[in-house]
Formats: structure tokens, C-alpha cells, sequence
């Protein structure tokens, strides 16, 4: 008999290796846009939005999206997008 596999737990391993990748993305668009790596930011400010807005959209089609044991991982993801959104209005760095 396969033991029982829990959904939550999968999902909560996929979103926070989504988290980490997205932090980590964001930490490099933050070198290279004060570098002054104009493309090099281009790409990683997109990359950095799409993770965040497609990691917030799976929390939404799970419904776990204002769940309080998801929350960690839903206020993560939108505050990414907060901060890469408030960079490149302000054009800070670079």
C-alpha cells in the first residue's frame, strides 16, 4: 500500500522553492540594476514579476491563497512583487 501523500505539504515545498528562487532573483536584479547592467535587469525584473504573479495565482487555484497556514507564503510572493514594482517606478538602484 503507497502511503498517503499530503497535497499541502507537496504544495508547500513547490511554493517555497518558488519563494527562494524569487528572492534570489530579485537579490541579483538589485546587483546588476546598480551595476548598471541595463538588459541584465530587464530580465530579471520580468522574470522576478512572472514568479511572483504565477506563484500568487497557484496559491489563488488552490484556495490557499488567504488561508492562515499559507499566509507566509502568499504575503512572501506579494511583497516581491511589491518591492521589484516599487524599483522600477522609483528607478532605484541605477
Amino acid at each position: 500500500m503507497a502511503p498517503k501523500r499530503n497535497r499541502y505539504k507537496e504544495l508547500e515545498k513547490m511554493m517555497t522553492t518558488g519563494l527562494i528562487a524569487d528572492g534570489v532573483l530579485f537579490l541579483l536584479y538589485l546587483i546588476f540594476a546598480a551595476a548598471g547592467v541595463i538588459w541584465l535587469k530587464v530580465i530579471l525584473a520580468i522574470f522576478t514579476i512572472l514568479i511572483a504573479l504565477a506563484g500568487l495565482a497557484i496559491l489563488y487555484l488552490s484556495q490557499e491563497l488567504l488561508r492562515q497556514r499559507s499566509l507566509w507564503l502568499s504575503t512572501g510572493f506579494f511583497s516581491i512583487f511589491l518591492c521589484i514594482l516599487v524599483s522600477l517606478i522609483l528607478a532605484f538602484p541605477g
